[in-house]
């Protein structure tokens, strides 16, 4: 008979599918290998040696006084090893979906190589920072995009979809940005046409679409599934995840699965429930509370830092989960072979869309020559479709 892992889980920083609330930047969630009694344990004991007044730990408090640090870092160390967390920027995580409902649906059959070539998260980044000048049209688009996808209405987004560009340069001078955006509008209609179906293929009607607990829950299945171990896992209740956790069977009918497959994911993927995930009312269950205590520490530490917590900062670190969403400039760094491609690609695709081309043609063959363009200084290679000039 199979070892049973018992797993408990919490959230912190959640707006469901609004990312642009400025007073909530961040969102994560944690997910702790301990049963109840023995959280009752831990919890009993750091109370004992850090005594607070709060009938349910909440990390934002505890955290604001020194005693309330010592008793976070004391359960810290005692689940040394038995936590993950994984923490995004919401703005980020809101750019990243940009480019899944923007650009895969005109790639849905096979994706493989944008993200191979990490185009999904050169696109993210670049959205990303171009929200940081206030004269930028990405506000606007971002803003009318995360409305569109609550809606799946075009008319929600005509920025993206119904407001046409003057045509690209032909010195490829404009800011990566801007391709973006005549890439949304030039495919508009396989776009928006591959989104409405959201509205049956997902649980809700596709009401939580942008919602980041769903990415984490799954995120964190497959974390304590590589264990081997069959999951017995508890959330705190949640709308989001009780209407689409059904759907997280672990195996090849589980649709994020299939969905990175297609994509060529190499990590190792999938579960075992012992039976359906349970949603319960964290008061009643001390573990979901130490889940609770390490995604507020983290959303706390990613929103304002924590000066003079080394300990709990060091401990953070360690247990973070890949799959967190957080700016890296490496992605754009227009010094690097990657990023100067993918510019020249995300202007390629924009030209391929201003003309209504098959976005598939030759594509493989104009990475090939970008690459080798940027290794030669020689960019005229392909603005002239992979053919030296002249």
């Amino acid at each position: 008979m199979s070892e049973i892992l018992e797993i408990s889980c919490d959230e912190s920083g959640h707006t469901g599918p609004d990312l642009l609330q400025k007073d909530q930047r961040m969102f994560a969630f944690g997910s702790v290998a301990i049963g109840d009694a023995e959280a009752f344990e831990i919890i009993r004991k750091a109370r004992a040696d850090h005594p607070v007044q709060m009938p349910e730990l909440k990390a934002s408090k505890l955290l604001a006084t020194q005693r309330g640090q010592k008793l976070v870092t004391a359960l810290l160390t005692a689940m040394d090893g038995r936590y993950v967390v994984s923490v995004n920027d919401k703005l980020l995580a809101l750019c990243g979906w940009f480019f899944e409902y923007i650009y895969e649906p005109v790639y849905q059959d096979n994706p493989r190589l944008l993200y191979e070539k990490n185009f999904h998260r050169f696109v993210a980044m670049y959205t990303y920072l171009w929200m940081t000048d206030p004269s930028s049209d990405a506000r606007h688009a971002i803003e009318q995009f995360q409305k569109y996808m609550r809606s799946r209405e075009p008319a929600d987004a005509p920025f993206l979809f119904n407001s046409p560009r003057p045509p690209l340069s032909e010195d490829g001078t404009e800011h990566p940005f801007e391709s973006v955006l005549r890439f949304a509008y030039g495919y508009r209609d396989i776009i928006t046409t591959d989104n409405a179906r959201l509205n049956t293929m997902l649980p809700d009607a596709g009401r939580w679409a942008l919602d980041l607990s769903a990415a984490g829950l799954w995120s964190h299945l497959n974390h304590w599934g590589r264990t081997g171990k069959l999951l017995s896992v508890r959330c705190d209740s949640s709308k989001p995840l009780q209407a689409i956790a059904s759907e997280f069977t672990g195996d090849d009918n589980d649709p994020g699965i299939r969905q990175a497959r297609m994509k060529h994911n190499p990590e190792p993927l999938g579960w075992k429930l012992l039976e359906p995930v349970a949603f319960v009312d964290s008061r009643d269950h001390p573990a979901i509370q130490l889940a609770d205590v390490v995604a507020g520490t983290t959303v706390a530490l990613f929103t304002n830092g924590l000066p003079g917590c080394d300990a709990i900062v060091e401990s953070i670190s360690r247990h973070g989960h890949p799959h967190s969403i957080l700016p890296d400039m490496d992605i754009v760094d227009p010094a690097t072979r990657a990023a100067a491609v993918n510019a020249l690609i995300a202007y390629d695709l924009a030209k391929r869309a201003e003309r209504r081309g098959d976005p598939y043609e030759n594509l493989e063959a104009m990475y090939h020559f970008a690459e080798v363009s940027w290794a030669k200084g020689d960019y005229e290679l392909i603005k002239n479709g992979g053919k030296p000039a002249g």
